[in-house]
């Protein structure tokens, strides 16, 4: 009889346990209005108590939270030939830095080659016959020159005069359909040079050889994705901001951004906003088998600092402050 005497009079005390599983209930649920689980997309940021072991302030409230990816600004760069063929040169390997206009990789081109250097050589043979046109009009100048002597002083007639200025006009003539042929073999190996270039894949701009999708020997063709390049730009993170926080997020609001990982929470600099979109869209970091298809906004973050350890495609969460 004691000891049922002691349950009856403890079993008060399971009322705030009951009160307190009904406030984590309520504070689910408020996480799952939002888009967010209470697992996975709790604030990613440092605990009051965590904060005063580590000797910092403890951090204010996020007002927003979203998941995100780190990303650069305009993405991978998918690299293929211009021109089809077979692979002759492959100058990179994945994981290799690369400057500006540095060669990627050359298709073969023998008939182009071909074409190139016959062009060249026709360019080279109309620049001769110029030279040799031109070399020959200071000598009919002279000899003009003494037959109108020569009729001013009676020593020759008219005819001879009209014969060396119509020499002189001839060569002239030949003269200026030299330069023409010059200026024709030029444009044609202007154009063959250009059509070289086509076999030719180079950097557009410093960045990291990502991936390779092709190989020596290997045939390519124009669109089909030869290399993929991340370029040396700043990175950026781009969060899928809930349409219930679309009135709450503004550029130039501060943010700390976290792994989203279960293996710790990995934090990286702060992030400031950049850009929010003015257009829904269809979120695909985040999913909801429940509710179906979730609509966000996708919101554009810079770091304050440069991050060390952060990797285009890593997951983040992302925490808005004001």
């Amino acid at each position: 009889m004691n000891v049922y005497h002691s349950r009856r009079t403890h079993r008060p005390a399971a009322r705030p346990l009951l009160c307190g599983m009904t406030a984590a209930l309520a504070l689910a649920s408020a996480f799952a209005v939002s888009g967010c689980s209470p697992a996975r997309d709790t604030p990613s940021v440092i605990s009051p108590a965590a904060a005063q072991a580590k000797g910092h302030a403890p951090a204010a409230a996020p007002v927003a939270i979203a998941r995100g990816k780190i990303d650069v600004e305009g993405g991978l760069m998918e690299l293929s030939a211009a021109a089809a063929g077979t692979v002759q040169q492959l100058s990179v390997k994945e994981g290799q830095a690369v400057q500006r206009g540095q060669l990627l990789l050359r298709v073969a081109d023998d008939a182009s080659r071909a074409d190139l250097s016959v062009a060249e050589s026709e360019w080279q043979l109309a620049q001769a016959r110029q030279k040799a046109r031109l070399a020959r009009l200071p000598t009919l100048k002279q000899t003009l020159a003494r037959w109108q002597a020569a009729a001013k002083e009676g020593a020759a007639d008219a005819q001879n005069v009209d014969e060396a200025a119509q020499a002189l006009r001839d060569a002239q003539s030949e003269i200026d359909v030299a330069a023409a042929e010059v200026m024709v073999a030029q444009r044609k190996v202007e154009q063959l040079r250009a059509q070289q270039k086509r076999f030719e894949l180079h950097a557009p701009e410093a960045a990291t050889v990502v991936r390779i999708t092709t190989h020596a020997g290997a045939n390519v063709r124009p669109g089909a994705p030869a290399l993929e390049l991340l370029p040396k730009r700043p990175l950026i993170v781009r969060a899928e901001l809930n349409e219930s926080f679309a009135n709450v997020v503004r550029e130039g609001m501060h943010a700390t951004v976290a792994a989203d990982s279960d293996g710790g929470a990995v934090s990286f600099p702060n992030a400031t906003v950049l850009r929010v979109s003015p257009v829904y869209g269809t979120a695909r970091l985040q999913d909801d088998a429940q509710r179906g298809p979730i609509r966000v906004i996708e919101c554009v973050l810079s770091f304050d600092q440069a991050p060390a350890q952060a990797k285009v495609g890593q997951n983040v969460r992302v925490s808005f402050h004001e």
